[in-house]
């Protein structure tokens, strides 16, 4: 019975990731427009994005994908205004962040540790320099990391609030720290539209 037990978790989280994999095909599907290039490109293209966004009809449970080459991780990103849990199940958006297409900060954070909900388990291993990507609403965002540190355990977290820049926060517990969370900082370097 233990045997079988161990087997249908394997062949459940089998079906998870296949899953994620389809919702994240679905939703780069489903964003990526045709946008005409003007004189004013920046302003149009951010029109026809709403436009198109508005009259598509999502089956999908996303905001967005991240993806951070070092750690082989490509998920799906969840907003956590929309489903309280949305931590149990996938990568979560702060309810204080900016989306991409917004200069602020995007906030990200998720479980680490051992179990099949823990999407930020390798993000210790980020480091100065490495690739960001975030695909929202047609364009993929490219962000460079420039900072990583710890801090407290306390549930808050000093994070950057620019009118002018675009940056990304990635937060979660730090495995090795019982009380602290590893905090990783990018800025955006470039943004194309997929």
């Amino acid at each position: 019975i233990g045997v079988l037990i161990i087997l249908l978790y394997y062949l459940y989280n089998i079906s998870l990731d296949i899953k994620n994999d389809d919702y994240m095909n679905d939703y780069i599907e489903q964003t990526s427009i045709e946008i005409e290039t003007t004189e004013d490109s920046e302003d149009i293209q951010e029109e026809q994005r709403e436009e198109i966004k508005t009259q598509t009809n999502y089956n999908i449970p996303y905001t967005a994908i991240l993806e951070i080459p070092k750690i082989s991780l490509k998920r799906g990103v969840v907003d956590s205004t929309k489903n309280f849990k949305s931590i149990n199940y996938a990568i979560s958006v702060d309810n204080s962040s900016q989306y991409p297409n917004e200069k602020g900060n995007f906030i990200l954070y998720a479980h680490s540790g051992n179990s099949s909900i823990a999407y930020f388990k390798n993000l210790y291993n980020v480091q100065m320099n490495d690739d960001v990507f975030v695909y929202y609403n047609g364009v993929k965002y490219h962000y460079i990391i420039y900072e990583k540190y710890n801090i407290k355990k306390t549930g808050k977290a000093s994070i950057i609030k620019s009118k002018e820049e675009k940056y990304i926060t990635l937060i979660t517990c730090d495995q090795n720290k019982k009380n602290e969370q590893i905090v990783i900082l990018g800025k955006l370097i470039n943004e194309k539209n997929y």
